[in-house]
């Protein structure tokens, strides 16, 4: 008896230490998670973002952070990162084949990770976006696929997420929404 159990440690002592490794990347990673979802949440106060907005940028961070502890624990484990990869690429390439017509879906995701961590324009910001047609207004609401623009006469334009690093965009500031406005106002008066 006394020996089996001596036989049972000797054998199962790599897969304890193993076990216990992928325990210990577990609590890191779920720790990790913590770390950057405070900080998501610091950063977003700081910047008065919108609530619903740091909530997004953090549910892909978090996405990330706990698909690299699972490729960790899944070669600590043993089953080896090749495994792992090839399910994880075959499963990208399903995802790319269904997204291929709709490309533009990651590129409003990355376009809002972008716009969050850079800041470039905040909600209240009077923004014109020079494209064609140029579209003007109050910038109300910034999400993972759209940004949402308020007009002057109260309508509201909702442009995809990608546009605010495709095109030129300028904050306006009052004088310069006046100024826009009288130029405006005479071009209608030299064309009747």
């Amino acid at each position: 008896m006394k020996e089996s159990i001596q036989q049972f440690i000797d054998n199962s002592g790599e897969g304890v230490i193993r076990a216990a490794i992928a325990l210990l990347v577990l609590i890191l990673s779920y720790f990790v998670a913590r770390l950057y979802r405070r900080y998501i949440n610091e950063t977003s106060e700081r910047h008065k973002f919108a609530a619903h907005r740091s909530d997004s940028i953090s549910k892909v961070g978090q996405i990330i952070i706990y698909a690299i502890t699972l490729v960790i624990v899944s070669n600590v484990l043993g089953f080896g990162i090749q495994g792992v990869l090839i399910a994880t690429s075959s499963f990208f390439a399903i995802v790319g084949v269904a997204f291929f017509a709709n490309w533009s879906i990651l590129s409003n995701v990355t376009a809002s990770i972008l716009l969050y961590f850079t800041f470039p324009y905040r909600i209240g910001d009077r923004i014109l976006i020079e494209s064609e047609p140029n579209h003007s207004g109050i910038l109300k609401d910034v999400t993972l696929m759209y940004m949402k623009i308020q007009t002057d006469g109260g309508s509201y334009i909702t442009l995809p997420a990608n546009v605010a690093i495709q095109k030129v965009i300028t904050i306006q500031s009052e004088a310069d929404y006046q100024k826009m406005l009288k130029e405006k106002e005479e071009s209608k008066d030299g064309a009747v």
